[in-house]
């Protein structure tokens, strides 16, 4: 009969068990984390650009009511610059500003030149809101590529 120190168990010791990963599959993780990276970037390069654009308008459009209230005041538009109607010298997004106001039925134009950016375009682009005749006013710009711009400035 055998007793239980005499029989021989088969058991892995410690240096026989594997610690941690293969050269193989660390190199298939960092792949698929490269791919990743290739898709989302130009997606997070675009919704930056958007969301700088979306700045830029938010920047100008404070000088809609300060036009509105210079009309309602019967002040000559001729003489007015950006800062009478509450638009800073410059903005985050902003470059410049410019008030291009006409005396005649309260038209004009608000622009927000745009600071250079390589995501929507190198050269001086502006982003613009426009008074009609019948107090409408409306988002224009030079933008290249008019998806990056916010939906009321799309033609």
């Amino acid at each position: 009969m055998q007793t239980p120190d005499t029989l021989v168990r088969h058991t892995p010791t410690r240096l026989s068990r594997q610690k941690g990963f293969s050269l193989i599959e660390l190199m298939v993780v960092v792949a698929i984390i490269g791919i990743l990276a290739m898709i989302a970037l130009p997606q997070y390069q675009s919704f930056s650009a958007k969301a700088k654009l979306a700045a830029a308008l938010a920047e100008v459009t404070p000088g809609k009511v300060g036009v509105e209230a210079l009309l309602a005041e019967g002040t000559d538009f001729r003489s007015v610059s950006p800062q009478d109607v509450g638009l800073p010298m410059a903005g985050s997004r902003c470059e410049s500003f410019d008030a291009s106001l006409d005396g005649i039925g309260g038209t004009g134009t608000l622009i927000c030149i745009l600071k250079r950016d390589p995501s929507y375009g190198t050269s001086s682009q502006s982003i613009s809101l426009v008074r009609s005749v019948d107090g409408v006013w409306t988002c224009q710009s030079d933008v290249s590529n008019q998806n990056l711009l916010p939906e009321p400035c799309r033609s």
